[in-house]
């Protein structure tokens, strides 16, 4: 067997792509919408994924936040927690963790080697696993090898046919705030993209939720009602304090802190507890000390994070229209009467009237540049769209010097429109 080094392997992932099955003269060779690819892979490693125990988590908006608020419950606890969560903002290590460490480039490195041959094997019949199926494998040996107590999930995109979704029955599933996103890819009604988010629903599971559209609640009711499995709402969190320091929130009587700012957080929160509750019920030892800890001790950034203060500089990665709309209630919330400037960056394919005009009214002015991404929205393009709704904007190149666009400590600066832009702006501070 080969041994590849991390250079090798990295340099793989990047010439596959990302978003779209695999092509020969321009025709593809992959069904995007089947996991027959991925279970073939699996089948060739043994079948990795079966005989652990997971949590998993799909929905359009929260998904992350709450991966994380219930990953540090879950060490709290004591236990060996594996994460796989994504999209990745700066390496292919962030994918997957273990009690919030990344996997090291050399494990990396020799998990890529150990599944490369299988790899290689599949082609031979036309069979051509994706970058994220290919990444998912490797986290589900890596988990095993680790010996981890549990393994968080998070969902990359829908859900029935997510890379995610090749799992036995979790011990819990969770489904986040489910919106509109991806549309060209799960559909235009909220009932076709709960239809897809809702496929990761087995016999054998609990599913948690959020009160949502009555629209997405009967795809809910149904699915569960379909597979026989228990369904429980909560009741949003009651909000106690909020400052630019964290926030405190009352759940069935219990109060909590939270480091993490924006209005939506504490909902993220909630569904952690929630989840936690089920587990110990389920036979984990969490404490509601756990919880407690855990839930202040967590740490997500690139969601309504504060990166500098005096002016203050917001970065948020919400991208889509339940995104804006959470990201100006807590901007209103937290910067009452404050000018607010926005830098945005806008991929093509989201709904960016929608966006906009959730946003902009809230606007002082705007600046517009491109994402690092292929599917960017042409900077001049947005701008005249932002205009159209009579809010000044400028188009600044991508090594402008974005810092030194917020000097007045009237104003708050808010970056926002992608979690690709978020990687971009980031590395300048």
């Amino acid at each position: 067997m080969h041994e590849y080094n991390y250079s090798e392997a990295i340099s793989f992932f990047e010439k596959l792509p990302h978003f779209e099955p695999p092509k020969n003269n321009n025709t593809p060779i992959k069904d995007m919408f089947s996991l027959d690819a991925e279970l073939a892979l699996l089948r060739k490693l043994g079948n990795p994924q079966i005989g652990q125990r997971y949590v998993h988590v799909a929905g359009t908006n929260g998904k992350g936040s709450t991966v994380a608020y219930l990953t540090s419950i879950l060490i709290e606890a004591g236990l060996r927690v594996g994460t796989f969560a994504s999209p990745f903002l700066y390496h292919y290590n962030e994918l997957f963790k273990i009690n919030n460490t990344e996997i090291s480039d050399e494990d990396f490195a020799r998990l890529f080697s150990q599944i490369k041959p299988a790899y290689d094997e599949l082609a031979t019949e036309n069979i051509f696993p994706s970058e994220y199926e290919i990444l998912t494998v490797m986290s589900f040996i890596y988990f095993s090898e680790k010996n981890c107590d549990i393994i968080v999930m998070e969902v990359s995109m829908g859900g029935r046919v997510d890379t995610t979704n090749v799992i036995p029955a979790p011990l819990v599933t969770l489904i986040t705030p489910i919106s509109y996103d991806h549309m060209s890819i799960l559909g235009n009604t909220l009932t076709e993209i709960a239809t897809e988010k809702a496929g990761i629903i087995k016999h054998g599971t609990s599913v948690i939720t959020p009160f949502q559209e009555r629209e997405v609640s009967k795809v809910l009711e149904d699915f569960c009602a379909k597979k026989a499995v228990s369904l429980a709402y909560f009741t949003e969190p009651v909000p106690i304090e909020r400052s630019l320091q964290g926030q405190h929130f009352n759940v069935d009587g219990v109060t909590y802190s939270t480091k993490l700012l924006g209005t939506y957080q504490i909902g993220n929160a909630a569904q952690a507890i929630y989840a936690a509750r089920k587990l110990a019920q389920k036979g984990f030892r969490i404490s509601e000390t756990d919880i407690s800890r855990g839930i202040a001790n967590t740490e997500w950034f690139g969601r309504f994070t504060v990166v500098k203060e005096n002016p203050y500089i917001i970065i948020d990665g919400g991208h889509n229209r339940q995104g804006a709309a959470v990201l100006r209630s807590s901007l209103e919330e937290y910067f009452p009467g404050k000018k607010i400037t926005f830098l945005l960056g806008i991929l093509a394919d989201k709904e960016v009237d929608i966006i906009l005009d959730e946003l902009m009214p809230i606007a002082d002015k705007c600046y517009v540049t491109s994402v690092p991404n292929p599917r960017t929205m042409v900077p001049d393009d947005l701008a005249k769209m932002i205009e159209s709704r009579g809010v000044k904007a400028t188009v600044l190149e991508k090594d402008y010097p974005f810092e030194d666009l917020c000097k007045d400590e009237t104003e708050v600066l808010c970056i926002a429109g992608s979690l690709y832009l978020i990687k971009d702006i980031t590395l300048k501070f």
